[in-house]
């Protein structure tokens, strides 16, 4: 395996030019799948090393690189790679292959200036979506899976996908079937999750399946996705730990979100950078609150594992309609359920009105599962 670096992660690396090989023939199949460029940056005020794959423009990023990291960095560039590989739901014999198939780990120089443009752009693409790089932590998670996912270029050609250009190099490489690599490349295991709205008197739940190595923040969209919640409030997750005090886990570190955080009694985490098996792996039940003027609590059950061949949310099934939102939490849908089934009341009228804009949308099953499609960026009510 090659690494083509820029001159600046070069002086970095402090590689000396004696010890440079030479890139060529790596710009193009079938050595290409073993090239990759990289660059040094500055992200949050901390080194950041991009690399991007030169057949399939696949991302890693590598974070904050410590004195350790750099005498070491043969090493940390193979972890980076089959953490963001393995985040992918990749087998691990798959990668284990492709790492052995590298070889060793080399350097040299950049290429052509083709390949430094794409470089490039697929660092601004980084930055571009840099909420998603956790600053405390060298190898990065969930960086890779949202920008190898954004279409790629080439020319006159057909866009692609670096994620699913991957998926089919690492099966040609292996002699499988590109068109059954989801089977033959995959091994994805997947929560079963139960979630109910904690509401007296009424059975309002969602069931869905979702890959364990999903962020809360996935989670997050999910709910906000198979309830339609119109996500305009605040949230947070919680888990109860016997033996520790809770764990909170939050949209970010602003000041806004941390505001009825009690730090002395509780351990903050941010939930794009925690992800399902983390928690789930150790707790059953995990508590998620919506609006926290109507206090909307839904109950997260993990009810088993599942293993499949894609990483994808699956909305199974559901049972009753969400209250409207900014109802007036539990006491406010009590009254509008007896307003809108009292059509002698003198607010009956002006409810159903205003129901229209704020109760839950009616999808199929397919429709939801097509919505959901889009969880791994964000959630937008559409």
């Amino acid at each position: 395996m090659i690494i083509q670096c820029t001159k600046a992660l070069l002086d970095k690396l402090e590689i000396q030019k004696s010890d440079l090989v030479s890139p060529e023939g790596y710009e193009q199949s079938p050595k290409s799948l073993m090239g990759w460029h990289a660059n040094l940056v500055t992200i949050y005020r901390r080194k950041v090393m991009i690399l991007m794959n030169n057949e399939t423009r696949y991302p890693i990023v590598i974070n904050r690189l410590l004195k350790k990291d750099l005498s070491n960095i043969n090493a940390v560039i193979q972890e980076a790679i089959r953490v963001a590989l393995r985040m992918e739901g990749i087998k691990e014999a798959i990668i284990e292959d492709y790492l052995a198939s590298g070889e060793d780990i080399t350097f040299s120089k950049t290429a052509s200036r083709s390949m430094v443009a794409k470089l490039n752009n697929t660092v601004r693409e980084i930055e571009m979506m840099s909420e998603y790089l956790d600053k405390d932590t060298t190898i990065q998670r969930y960086i890779s899976l949202v920008v190898s996912r954004m279409i790629q270029l080439d020319g006159p050609k057909k866009g692609f996908y670096p994620r699913n250009k991957m998926i089919e190099s690492l099966a040609m490489l292996n002699g499988l079937n590109v068109n059954q690599a989801a089977e033959q490349v995959f091994d994805i295991e997947l929560y079963q999750l139960n979630i109910q709205l904690d509401l007296e008197g009424h059975h309002i739940w969602r069931r869905v399946l979702v890959p364990s190595s999903f962020s809360f923040r996935h989670l997050h969209n999910i709910i906000q996705t198979v309830f339609d919640w119109q996500n305009y409030h605040l949230h947070e997750f919680t888990v109860k730990r016997a033996n520790n005090k809770p764990l909170k886990i939050v949209l970010d570190d602003d000041p806004e979100t941390l505001e009825f955080t009690a730090f002395d009694n509780e351990e903050i985490v941010q939930e794009r950078f925690v992800s399902l098996r983390d928690v789930f792996s150790k707790h059953s039940d995990v508590l998620y609150q919506y609006d926290f003027g109507d206090s909307w609590m839904h109950i997260i059950t993990l009810e088993k594992k599942v293993q499949a061949h894609s990483l994808q949310v699956v909305f199974l099934e559901g049972n009753g309609e969400r209250p409207p939102e900014d109802v007036g939490g539990e006491y406010g849908f009590n009254e509008y359920l007896r307003i809108l089934g009292d059509a002698t009341d003198p607010e009956h009228e002006d409810m159903k009105i205003w129901a229209a804009s704020q109760k839950e949308r009616i999808f199929t099953v397919e429709q939801t599962n097509q919505r959901l499609k889009n969880v791994i960026y964000n959630y937008y009510y559409i």
